[in-house]
């Protein structure tokens, strides 16, 4: 009776545990996944130091199941080649900006528009307004998943070889362009000659005089010195750059809801610690490059010049929408 007893308990334990192990993918435990997430940025970066915390927190909170890898300087790829990855189901994800994301839907690039904020704080509303999440969900049916879009870079200011303080101080001057039509146009619009280049090359080819300048923020320009082959900033903070974690919707859907909670709890969690550093270390990075040598000018002159990249590239309906959400 006993023996009985016991292979009845045995058998009901089996049978509880192999309907534990047999639901859904949501909810089944033991799959192992590997997400890679590059970034244009060096290591010393504080988009980066974020992507170590977001990396630590989602292999901690997963057990080991998740496995983030981290790949700084274009190692896994330029922005548009990962975005394409990501777009056939890669498990693969990119730091990217709102220029980058608008080759898939045009209106994006408005997000990324000149003097559309003048600091984390606002830039951090726009991703509040009904335009940024009805373009998220778009972005969502081309295979893409934003986890979160609060990793701020910085003001992007012109580091030159020259001094500019005013829209005509551009004129004839090569400036790095991303290639994105949103930079490209706000450039031209401000003065300038835009020459499309990789990040990753805007440092040489200042040396070898291809191009005359860069906008970029001042973070970036500390990682990649791009101080030692400039003389002049122009603080114009013409782009208040928020990026964001952009993975494959299509990885990101077969994960156990658990994870998918996971990683965009802890993307956004990443943005605010990156965030933050960047903020608190803004007047380290400016001492840096003023101790290069670097000429720092304050402009605000650039701001009425820039207006019309709304008009040129079909965004001022867009705008006018933003400025009415934001009570502006």
């Amino acid at each position: 009776m006993k023996q009985k007893l016991l292979a009845s308990i045995l058998i009901l334990g089996l049978l509880i545990s192999l309907a534990a192990c047999s639901g859904t993918g949501k909810d089944a435990k033991g799959e192992s996944y590997v997400l890679k997430v590059g970034t244009v940025l060096t290591e010393a970066d504080p988009i980066y130091k974020g992507l170590e915390v977001f990396k630590k927190s989602v292999e901690q909170r997963t057990d080991g199941a998740v496995t983030v890898e981290l790949y700084s300087g274009s190692q896994l790829g330029a922005d548009e080649d990962v975005l394409e990855q990501a777009k056939v189901g890669a498990g693969v994800g990119i730091i990217t900006d709102p220029g980058r994301m608008s080759n898939y839907i045009k209106d994006f690039g408005i997000l990324g528009g000149p003097y559309l904020a003048n600091d984390y704080e606002g830039a951090l509303k726009l991703m509040k307004t009904s335009v940024y999440k009805d373009l998220v969900g778009e972005f969502e049916e081309y295979g893409f998943k934003v986890l979160s879009f609060n990793y701020y870079q910085g003001s992007r200011n012109l580091f030159t070889k020259s001094p500019v303080t005013k829209p005509e101080d551009l004129n004839g001057l090569r400036i790095r362009s991303s290639g994105s039509d949103v930079v490209t146009k706000s450039l031209e619009a401000m003065g300038a000659n835009t020459t499309v280049l990789p990040w990753s090359e805007a440092y040489q080819a200042l040396q070898q005089k291809v191009i005359e300048g860069v906008e970029v923020h001042n973070s970036a320009a500390v990682g990649s010195s791009i101080y030692e082959v400039t003389d002049y900033l122009s603080q114009t903070g013409h782009f208040q750059l928020l990026t964001g974690l952009v993975i494959s919707n299509n990885w990101f859907e077969k994960l156990p809801e658990e994870y998918q909670s996971i990683l965009t709890e802890e993307s956004y969690n990443a943005g605010k610690y990156a965030s933050d550093i960047v903020i608190k270390k803004n007047g380290e990075f400016l001492q840096t490059i003023t101790d290069a040598g670097i000429e720092v000018v304050d402009v605000d002159a650039f701001k009425a010049a820039a207006e019309s990249t709304y008009d040129d590239l079909g965004y001022r309906e867009l705008k006018d929408k933003i400025d009415k959400e934001l009570g502006r």
